[in-house]
Order: structure tokens, then sequence, then C-alpha cells
């Protein structure tokens, strides 16, 4: 497994991870627990299912109109509403109303059925109001109203113990809910009728005073055709002001042509200019032929001198005709004054017109305001009496051409079979139950559980090696004798290639390999008595005394002796003879004919119980015994009741601590493995004991039991 920063080689927080191995150890061991526990919650599943009294579901579906029929082409006094998600949600809660749910007792006379009322089913009576709202509340308890994924339709699902009611109540419901729309449609067109009937009465009363106050106004100022006499007389005002701009404009022409010509007279202009000035034919004719006679005057001149008779004639000529210029140019300067007189003669007679006029118009307008104000009042009131009359005749025509905004899609049809209990449900829920059910059990039964099931545990927890699993002889499935059974030690001799007496070889191999000493001293001990740990230390040295090493076994405990074990007849001086010099080593130790084991145990006459292990005779005998001897075993006592058991351990080269299987406590061995390291006891190891292989195969994957039906033949 790659950790998160990647890097394939970086280590993994086991302790992170989930053992599905040791959940699935956990559940192996359960199972029969798990087993009872599954049938008993599908059991009530079973009995809930089969006491539950049917139910049936009967669904009908409504949907919303999309589009109305469109028979007079009128605005409606209702509306019909374009449907949109929000009003499909909004009929959803409308068809459980309580309203129309009401409505839908009524019709069915529900109160007077048991199902809708449990006073009857009680044999006693309850106000009408309250029976009514017992059933309202029973059928919206049973009643689910949803719309059918996104489109306009809506289902109605009603359950109810008969069948046939399921269907009635579903589809008087959708029945109710069309008819309710078309009856509230219905009303407010009548409704509205009314309204508007009543309306038009006092509003044709105001037109008609109004129309009178108009009449009766005109009557009194003169105005019986103001629209007409307004626009003469602003025809006749905008008349006369072009008719003024005009004058005006000619008046401004004539005095300033006349000025003109005063104004060059005044500077001694000669007729020529004035002439040119004025525009006159006669001045224009008079000036060619002055220009003429000039011209032949000049030349004259240069011709002949002064006395030339035809220049005076010509010189004659020309002044006549300079004469007759001034002349003319005195006609026309009287005629411009002339002009310009009658201009502005016409030009004061016109703006006294116009003067007349606006006065006249003045009059007017100031009459037509109250009249104006009677005719916007008459043609408002019309206008509302006009509006008022129309819209009653749509509503009129409107009558009996009202239609719900919804239709029933599919009516409910009766149900043939329960939706009620349903067995997958129950099956469903058995199943729930029994896993919840089994879960709390089993994690009950494991916190209740203080022992150690698996080598691989018992490491984890203690932090030593484990040596091995020690089997209880009373299950394993080779052994066919029970006085074999009730003799685990013997089997070591009798049955010298059973697992029983393979475990201690393997111990003895692991001691041996941890040590690497020819002449090991080895204490065997435990948290607790009863812990297998006497049988373990016989055992082991018997194993090593039958593959041929010299070996002894001291019994460190006093209290319970190894040949209370095994046989009475296995006396000698005993260990506390020897510590205290009342006997010799070889009167100490007795040895077995069987197993060659010699055995050093406690004097059967020995009823005082003395410290011992912290005595300098003891050290000397540990030293003494590991000359002789290939292999010393020490029975100590158990750690946690006997303080000699840790000066016992201090003093051998290692320690092996007995946990028996599913009974010692954890917190037990931790305890005890703290003691022994608190004296620096050389704890090599500990070993599971009494353990049942069977039971372990099926939990013990991290065991050599857990394969032991593959190699079980080899001790058969």
């Amino acid at each position: 497994m790659i950790p998160h920063n990647g890097r394939p080689g970086d280590p993994v927080d086991k302790g992170a991870l989930i053992d599905l191995r040791a959940f699935m150890q956990v559940l192996r061991r359960r199972r029969v627990v798990i087993l009872i526990v599954s049938l008993l919650m599908f059991g009530a599943a079973a009995a809930a299912y089969f006491m539950t009294p049917p139910r049936y579901t009967a669904v009908a579906t409504v949907a919303l109109e999309r589009g109305a029929e469109d028979v007079v082409k009128v605005d409606q006094v209702v509306p019909d509403v374009v449907p949109d998600s929000a009003s499909v949600d909004t009929e959803v809660q409308v068809l459980r109303s309580p309203k129309l749910i009401g409505t839908v007792v009524d019709k069915l006379n529900l109160t007077r059925d048991p199902e809708f009322n449990p006073a009857l089913k009680e044999g006693r009576s309850a106000p009408e109001d309250v029976e009514r709202n017992w059933a309202i509340s029973t059928i919206l308890s049973h009643l689910t109203v949803k719309r059918s994924g996104f489109s306009y339709a809506i289902d109605l699902q009603y359950e109810a113990g008969s069948p046939t009611t399921a269907a009635k109540v579903a589809n008087t419901i959708a029945s109710t809910y069309i008819d309710q729309q078309v009856s509230e449609k219905a009303g407010a067109t009548a409704r509205a009728s009314d309204f508007l009937e009543g309306q038009l009465d006092k509003l044709r009363v105001q037109v008609e005073a109004a129309e009178a106050a108009v009449a009766d106004y005109r009557a009194r100022h003169g105005l019986f055709d103001l629209g007409q006499d307004s626009t003469v007389t602003q025809a006749e005002l905008s008349s006369l002001n072009t008719q003024l701009a005009q004058a005006r404009a000619q008046e401004a022409e004539a005095r300033a042509r006349l000025n003109t010509a005063n104004a060059q007279l005044s500077r001694g202009g000669t007729g020529e200019e004035l002439g040119e000035a004025l525009d006159s034919p006669v001045v224009s004719q008079l000036r060619a032929q002055r220009a003429e006679v000039s011209g032949k005057v000049a030349s004259l001149s240069q011709q002949f001198g002064p006395k030339y008779p035809e220049l005076a004639k010509a010189r004659e000529q020309l002044k006549d005709i300079d004469q007759q210029i001034a002349g003319e140019v005195k006609r026309i300067v009287a005629n411009l004054s002339i002009q310009a007189n009658a201009a502005s003669q016409r030009t004061a007679s016109l703006n006294q017109s116009l003067q007349r006029a606006e006065g006249t118009l003045a009059v007017d307008n100031k009459s037509a305001v109250g009249l104006a104000e009677l005719e916007r009042k008459a043609d408002s009131t019309r206008t509302l009496y006009q509006t008022f009359l129309d819209r009653y005749k749509q509503t009129l025509a409107q009558r009996g051409l009202e239609r719900a905004d919804s239709y029933i899609v599919a009516p409910a049809r009766v149900p043939g079979s329960p939706t009620f209990p349903n067995v997958v449900v129950f099956g469903v829920i058995g199943l729930i139950a029994a896993v919840a059910v089994s879960t709390i059990v089993v994690a009950i039964l494991q916190l209740l559980d203080r022992g150690v099931e698996t080598t691989s545990a018992l490491e984890k927890r203690l932090g030593v090696q484990v040596l091995g699993s020690i089997p209880d002889t009373k299950h394993l499935p080779e052994l066919t004798d029970r006085e074999d059974r009730s003799r685990p030690t013997q089997l070591v001799v009798d049955k010298p290639h059973s697992s029983f007496a393979e475990s201690f070889r393997c111990m003895q191999t692991s001691i041996n390999f941890n040590l690497r000493d020819l002449h090991p001293v080895v204490a065997i001990t435990s948290a607790l008595p009863n812990e297998g740990k006497t049988t373990a230390a016989l055992s082991l040295a018997r194993s090593a005394a039958m593959a041929g090493k010299r070996t002894i076994l001291v019994d460190c405990d006093l209290r319970r002796r190894v040949s209370n074990a095994e046989s009475s007849s296995m006396s000698s001086a005993g260990l506390l003879a020897l510590l205290y010099g009342e006997s010799k080593l070889h009167e100490s130790i007795y040895v077995e004919p069987e197993t060659g084991l010699h055995v050093l145990p406690r004097g059967s006459d020995e009823h005082h119980v003395q410290p011992f292990a912290d005595s300098e005779a003891f050290s000397q005998l540990i030293a003494a015994l590991r000359e002789r001897f290939d292999f010393v075993v020490l029975d100590t006592p158990p750690v946690l009741t006997i303080d000699d058991s840790r000066v016992i351990a201090a003093k051998a080269d290692c320690v092996v601590l007995m946990v028996r299987w599913r009974k010692t406590p954890t917190r037990a061995a931790e305890l005890a493995l703290r003691k022994l390291e608190a004296v620096d006891a050389n704890v090599i190891g500990t070993s599971l004991s009494m353990v049942d292989v069977t039971a372990q195969a099926r939990i013990g994957y991290d065991d050599a039991s857990y394969y032991y039906s593959a190699y079980k033949s080899y001790y058969v």
C-alpha cells in the first residue's frame, strides 16, 4: 500500500488500518451466537409479518390542464393559470387540505365506518364534529399525494384495510377535487354577475345626472355649439394674425422706400440716383435718354466750341430731361408717402379686429371651463358605465361554461393484493435487526471476554515473542482414550508423536535459538494460578530428557508440588532440605525411570513455606545444576501471587510466561510482564496454554492450529 506522500518505500501505519482477518476471526468464533441471534430476529420479523393485518393501496392520478377551451373569447372571472412547478406543488397541498378531505368524509359518510371512527370500535359515542375530525385525520394519515416526476400529473395514494375502501376514497378525493374547482369558478361567476348588475344600476343614474348637468350649463351660458364657435374664433384669430403680419411688413417696406427717397433728397441726390433706388420705369427711361443726350453734349463739346448751336440745343434738351426726372421723382415720393399712410391705417384696423377677436375668445374660454369639467365627468361616468355593461354581458356569456383546471387521468382501481406487509421489507428489517443485534451481542461478549485467542493478539498486546501454543488434551481429536486426556503430561511419554508433545519440542527449539547456550536455565511461570505452567514445565523437561539431554526439573513452587500432579512415588529429601544443608544433591533428586528426567521436588514432609529464592544457597544450587545438566527447568510460582517468582526468574537465563487461552486476562499478563522486567528478568517470550485447537482452527489464522485440519493426520 502506498502512503499519502506517494513513496512506496515509506512504512505504513498498520494501526490506522482495519484488520479484516481479525474481524472475520471474531465472526467465526461467535458464529453460533450470531446464528442464534439472527434466527431470533428473523423469527421475530416473520411473526410480525404474519401478525400484521394487510393493507391495500389504491392510486388515482389527476393532471393539471395546460390549455383551456375558448368557447367565448372573453376574459374569465377566475382566469386559467398556466401550470408550472410551483402551481403543481400548490395543488398537491390543496389535495391534502382538511377542507377537501372533510367534503370527502361527508360524501362517503365515513363517520359511520369503524375504520375511520374509533368510537364505534370501542362501542361508545362522541360529538359529531369530533368524529368528523377523527375521520379527516385517519384519511390524511394514510393519504400520500405526490407529483409524478417532473410532469403535471399528481398521484393520490390511499392505504386502507379494505381494497374497496382504498379505491373508493382515492376516487372520491379526485372527483371532489375536480368538482370543487368547477364549483368555485361557477360561484365566482355568479358573484361577479350580481356585483356588476348592482353597479350598473348605480352608474346608469350617475350618467343621466351628468348629461343633464352638461345640457343645463350650456343653456345658461349660451354655449349651444361651443366646439364650433371656438373653432371659428380661433380661425379668425389666426387669419387676423396673418393679415396683420403682412400689413406690418408692407407698411415697413413703404416707410423704408419713403425714408430712403427723403434721405437722398435731403443729401442733394440727383434724380438718377433716386430713380434707380425707387426702381421706377419712367425714371429709368428718362435716365436712358439723359445718358444719350449727355453723350451727345460731350461729343459736340469736343468737336465744336461752346457757341455751337447744336451744342446749346443739346444742353437745353439735357436740362429738360433733368427737370422731367425731378418732377417724376417728386410724384413718386408723394405716392410713396400716400402708400405708407395707407399701410399704417390698414395695420391699425387689423390690430383692432384682432383685439376684439381675442376678447371674444377669452370670454368663450372662461365660460367653457365649467362646461369642460361637467363634460369630463359625464364622459368618465359614461365610459365606466359602458365598461361595466360590457363586462356584465361577458360574465353572463360565461355562465355554464366553467370547467376545472384539472382532470382525472386514471381513476383508482380496486387493488388485488396487499401492499403491506411486504415480505421483502420485513425480510430486510429482519436482516438489519439480525446484523444490528448480533453486532451488539458480539461486541458485549468481546468486551466481557478478557482472554487472548491468538498468538498474534498476544504479541500485539504484550509486545514480546510468542514461542508457540500448547494444545488442550481435552479437545484434541487425535486422542480417543479418556485416560490419556486426563493426564496430559504423560502424553509426552506415551504419545511422543502427538501434537501435544510436538508443541514442547517447538518450545525447546525456540529457547535454544534464543539463548545459544548449551546449558540453559529456563524459568516457567505465569501471571495467575491454574494457567498450566506446572504441566508445561514438566512436559518441557520430559521432552528435553527424551531428546537425550541431561535435564532436571526444579520444583520451586513450594505451595503446589510437581509430584501432586503426577505420582506420589516422586519422593526425595526435597529442595528445602538441600538448601538448608540437611541432605546432599543426589539424595534430593528423583529420577524418572521412563524418561531419565531428574526432578528436584519439594519434600513430602515440608508443610511450612519459607522464602528461599534470594538465598545464597539457591544461587549456588543454580550454578551447580548448570554445571551438571544440559537443560534446567524451574517451575516457579505465579508472578502476581508469590514474589519469589520474580527473584527466581531474575536468576534464570530466560523466562517463559504462560498465558492460558481465553482465560488469562490480558491486563494480568501485562502486569506480570512489567513485574518481571522490573527485576531485569530475561523474558524471551510467552506461550498460549490449554488451547482448543479445533476452535482455534476456525479463528486463529495466525496460528499453526489454523491449519490443523491439514496436518492432523501426522499425529494420528
